[in-house]
């Protein structure tokens, strides 16, 4: 059985295979970083009354075993919500909580009336949120994104290296990949 594949990897996947391909790999660079650091703060400080870190597993329907972590669950209104700092992986961050509104759904799990769950990203800092569904096209997308990742992650050596976009400048792993 091959190692769960969580959401924030499958995030990293769609902002930069290099990136998650690195940290599959166990290279971890975020401890050194400030916006990581700030964003972590603004994880923990922001909503402190709701429930928090809800943990799911499932499997996908090519056996591939998933993780997630999310961030907050409104179980009685049946919203999950991710926060994030800013917005500039905005795609990115739709299809994470996608993912996570996919691991409910995978093992059957169905939100108040037996409605499906619906997702929210919160940005805080900006105050505001977005609303985020997942329908049987995005199930779509994600299988195929996710053979993708699985496919990147049996290589044996990294992907090469994104031409320098402007988010890199403040990446965990932009020293060691333009250093």
């Amino acid at each position: 059985m091959s190692s769960p594949i969580g959401g924030m990897l499958f995030s990293y996947y769609l902002i930069c295979p290099r990136k998650a391909w690195l940290v599959r790999q166990g290279l971890y660079m975020e401890q050194e970083s400030e916006d990581v650091a700030l964003g972590r703060l603004l994880d923990e400080t922001s909503y402190a009354r709701s429930e928090k870190h809800l943990d799911l597993h499932a499997t996908a329907p090519d056996g591939t075993p998933l993780v997630g972590k999310i961030d907050r669950a409104m179980l009685r209104d049946g919203v999950l919500h991710e926060t994030k700092k800013g917005r500039s992986c905005q795609q990115a961050h739709q299809n994470q909580v996608r993912f996570y509104l996919w691991l409910l759904k995978l093992n059957g799990v169905t939100g108040p009336g037996g409605a499906s769950y619906r997702g929210q990203i919160d940005y805080p800092a900006l105050r505001r949120s977005e609303a985020v569904s997942l329908e049987p096209a995005h199930e779509a997308e994600l299988a195929t994104q996710l053979r993708q990742l699985t496919s990147l992650l049996e290589s044996p050596h990294p992907p090469q290296r994104l031409g320098k976009r402007d988010f890199c400048r403040k990446c965990a792993f932009e020293e060691l990949c333009y250093g």
